[in-house]
């Protein structure tokens, strides 16, 4: 696989452009002029096309989450790009190829082990936030063809995520599924778990997504607006009082006891993934979870094994990650002040080194209507490359 021209004069660079979060805040990361080095044996140097968001990046860095971890490291987990430059034991990727990142380099298969925590990139290792990365030959996996680079840097966190929380996708099928939000963990997890036969029932403080999110699956769409005692009675009258089988719960806080637990079918499955309200409860989480037979379940993304049997499925199914809207790096700090109030690239930025970088097709200055993964572009032309 030859390099196309335009990256071939990349490999000789001696320094390139990198982000390092120094502190905790949303100006605590930095942009430094990194002297290149040459590669260990198992290492692969890769040109970075586009970088996903998650709300562990903002949880790393407003110091919600971790807050003693070590600094400086390189933030972003998510990530992927085309290969510049291989050690020489590196046997089976070629220059030129497209990849894409797995997070917890260290995990290749079975359970996790406490030790792979030191091994997950985006803190405490160095993560996607650069124009090239070094990584070991197995923190990568190739992209498949047909594949935008951008679409498969959307994945490694929040794709793999909603893969493990579904569990077993032929015993979903014609069996209700409760999804808390329309963050990518929900939304993934709705995509797949439609084509796998299964009835998504999904829970939003967004009303106008409603169609969308019946166009991609949903059998049903209920708000948040009449609280949780609400969504739990509509869920049972959706479901004939049964309950649903299995929930993915992003949200936790209150509406973990007072939503899902008693939307909950006997038997049922809940996987526990997130905290976007909190990570406490109060009232009684044990009885209904006995009296009910529910299983509660933690979940923190997966193998290396895993992220290759979901891009198997996604491709065999046609399925592709959404993108919501496109940042530069340069757009990082407000984005991790504000979230979606930031609208997109802006003008002395990256967006004036590559005029095709946009936004998506989504009116980014409608929060309601915005949907799918937030990306940090580091090279359009490549984030638009189609894998071969």
């Amino acid at each position: 696989m030859l390099l196309e021209a335009r990256l071939r004069p990349l490999v000789s660079l001696r320094h390139f452009r990198q982000f390092r979060s120094d502190r905790v805040g949303p100006e605590g990361i930095n942009e430094y002029q990194v002297a290149r080095r040459d590669l260990a044996s198992e290492e692969v140097r890769v040109r970075v096309a586009a970088v996903g968001l998650n709300y562990r990046d903002r949880a790393l860095q407003d110091g919600s989450y971790l807050p003693q971890m070590p600094r400086p490291f390189v933030p972003l987990s998510e990530g992927s790009g085309v290969v510049l430059e291989t050690g020489r034991d590196v046997v089976d990727l070629e220059v030129g190829q497209p990849v894409l990142g797995h997070y917890t380099i260290d995990w290749i298969s079975g359970a996790f082990k406490e030790s792979y925590h030191a091994s997950k990139l985006g803190g405490p290792g160095d993560g996607w936030l650069s124009e090239e990365v070094i990584v070991p030959r197995r923190a990568l996996v190739a992209v498949p063809t047909g594949w935008r680079l951008e679409e498969a840097a959307a994945l490694a966190i929040s794709g793999v995520t909603a893969w493990k929380s579904l569990g077993d996708l032929d015993e979903l099928k014609g069996r209700y599924l409760l999804l808390a939000g329309t963050g990518n963990v929900s939304l993934q997890a709705l995509q797949m778990a439609a084509v796998a036969g299964a009835r998504p029932i999904v829970v939003t403080s967004r009303p106008a997504l409603a169609s969308r999110l019946r166009d991609l699956g949903a059998v049903a769409v209920i708000g948040r607006e009449g609280g949780a005692a609400d969504v739990a009675s509509q869920v049972m009258a959706i479901t004939e009082s049964v309950g649903v089988g299995r929930a993915i719960d992003v949200v936790g806080g209150q509406f973990l006891v007072d939503a899902i637990l008693p939307s909950m079918a006997t038997n049922g499955h809940i996987a526990l993934v997130g905290f976007l309200e909190s990570g406490r409860v109060e009232g009684d989480l044990v009885g209904p979870a006995i009296r009910k037979l529910l299983h509660l379940e933690g979940l923190s993304v997966g193998s290396r094994d895993a992220l290759e049997a979901m891009l198997r499925y996604m491709d065999r199914h046609g399925l592709r990650p959404a993108i919501g809207r496109r940042l530069s790096a340069d757009d990082l700090p407000e984005w991790l002040a504000n979230g979606a109030a930031v609208s997109g690239l802006r003008s002395g930025t990256m967006a004036d080194r590559h005029p095709s970088v946009g936004l998506s097709a989504t009116d980014p200055q409608d929060n309601d209507l915005e949907l799918g993964k937030t990306l940090v572009i580091m090279d359009q032309r490549l984030a638009e490359r189609i894998a071969e």
